[in-house]
């Protein structure tokens, strides 16, 4: 049976996006990570309703999304003598066959006047057919008006050149060949 060649050339366009996060979450994993490159969409409270999103670089479940510049987004108002959480997201949208986006969104939690609960995300697998998946970024809590210290919620994926020394092996045994006698080879720096 022949097989499709994704990174071959095949005298007209045929890698499709599935086909690429495949790769990617082959390769790096099919959870959601903020890649340490840019500014890993490091967050500031601007005002009472206002954040600002800076620039980076995510992978969710294989699919790649960038941000080169800051992003300002909305908190709705709180209420007085109310608390609740948003979440800020990544949000994966899927139209039709062939249209797909990234955004980043706020998706506003319940009021409360007990302890506030986080807000329902879409969190069905994209590879599971989802025309809707939402990668949490942060959680800002809100104490009636007065926005709180926004929460990470995600995982930075650190590179492999910072994790290298970790993966590779440092001794090893090797066995004299037609001999019972071993030596000890043991990596230094």
């Amino acid at each position: 049976m022949t097989m499709e060649l994704v990174t071959g050339h095949a005298g007209e366009p045929h890698v499709t996006a599935a086909q690429d996060a495949a790769l990617h979450a082959g390769v790096i994993g099919g959870d959601d990570y903020v890649l340490s490159t840019k500014d890993r969409f490091a967050i500031n409270v601007v005002s009472a309703n206002k954040v600002t999103i800076a620039g980076g670089d995510l992978v969710m479940q294989g699919y790649h999304a960038s941000n080169d510049k800051p992003a300002d987004l909305i908190i709705t108002n709180g209420s007085q003598g109310q608390k609740r959480n948003d979440i800020i997201c990544c949000r994966y949208t899927k139209v039709g066959d062939s249209i797909e986006s990234a955004n980043l969104v706020v998706v506003k939690g319940t009021p409360t006047t007990g302890t506030p609960v986080d807000p329902t995300l879409n969190t069905t697998p994209i590879s599971q057919g989802a025309t809707t998946y939402d990668m949490a970024l942060y959680r800002v809590p809100l104490d009636g008006i007065t926005i709180g210290e926004p929460e990470p919620m995600f995982n930075i994926l650190q590179p492999m050149s910072s994790v290298w020394d970790s993966l590779t092996q440092r001794s090893t045994t090797w066995r004299v060949p037609y001999s019972s006698n071993s030596v000890l080879l043991t990596r230094i720096g």
